[in-house]
């Protein structure tokens, strides 16, 4: 009996050591997995996460050169944002250079450019709009009533409560909300949607939604049009709005290490 208990205790240490020796184990792994990872991390190029804040930093730093007319200042704004970020990179041995394209006409996309988003959700939960325009600049790429550019309003069921589209029929620019359909509109096709005005003079009845129920704006087939648009309100939390878009600007920011090149292209709708 004695030596049955003998060999149990000593199958209870061998157990407890092998069981001290796998944590210990675990342990230096783990701390080596940990310090490769860091080697590696401290010595490889720009992750994601970074050329994030790249482009999420020009992004800002175009909107802000651009928001007024003074293409000098622009210009010296955006070199100041240049020089400074080359500053922030080269003590890590990186030399960066920026390239920026000329203000264009936008699309109505999400992005501002022609193969951007077409179907997007411009504003969420809308309690109220005071003031809504679009302005065609340029009515060539409308399509025709099938594929018509179309401006929703969408409540919280998923119902478009109102909607509006405008297209090309080949010989006049035409414009219908809901059933209610104007013949040819008149150049510059500038609609003060919550106005119930077309080139602030001749009236159409738009009767933009009520604010009796909280509502999304989507602009569908919007690579078919081109121009300005202009929505502000308050949304169903009391918080104001306001969304413009009058041009758009393809910014390229070049990063470059002893190994690597990046190039991140930045398309910048502004005010």
């Amino acid at each position: 009996m004695r030596k049955f208990d003998d060999s149990a205790q000593l199958l209870l240490l061998a157990a407890f050591a092998i069981g001290f020796t796998l944590v210990i184990s675990t342990i230096m792994l783990n701390n080596i997995i940990y310090a490769s990872n860091m080697a590696s991390e401290s010595t490889s190029d720009l992750g994601n996460y970074e050329i994030s804040n790249i482009a999420q930093m020009t992004d800002e730093a175009t909107r802000a050169a651009y928001d007024h007319d003074n293409k000098t200042l622009s210009d010296e704004y955006m070199d100041s944002y240049t020089t400074e970020l080359s500053r922030l990179y080269a003590s890590r041995g990186y030399s960066v250079s920026f390239e920026n394209s000329s203000l264009s006409n936008s699309y109505f996309t999400e992005n501002g450019l022609s193969n951007g988003n077409s179907d997007w959700i411009v504003v969420k939960n809308v309690n109220h709009t005071d003031y809504f325009a679009i302005d065609l600049t340029n009515t060539s790429k409308l399509g025709n009533a099938s594929n018509a550019f179309e401006v929703h309003a969408i409540n919280q069921s998923g119902t478009s409560i109102w909607f509006m589209k405008i297209y090309n029929d080949t010989t006049q620019i035409n414009i219908s909300v809901n059933n209610n359909t104007l013949g040819e509109l008149p150049d510059p096709y500038m609609m003060n949607i919550t106005g119930n005005a077309i080139n602030n003079g001749d009236t159409f009845g738009f009767n933009f939604p009520p604010t009796n129920e909280s509502y999304m704006v989507k602009f569908v087939n919007s690579s078919n049009a081109l121009g300005i648009y202009t929505i502000t309100g308050q949304l169903a939390d009391g918080s104001d709005f306001d969304l413009k878009r009058r041009k758009v600007i393809n910014a390229t920011m070049t990063i470059a290490s002893t190994t690597n090149k990046l190039n991140v292209s930045i398309p910048v709708t502004v005010p």
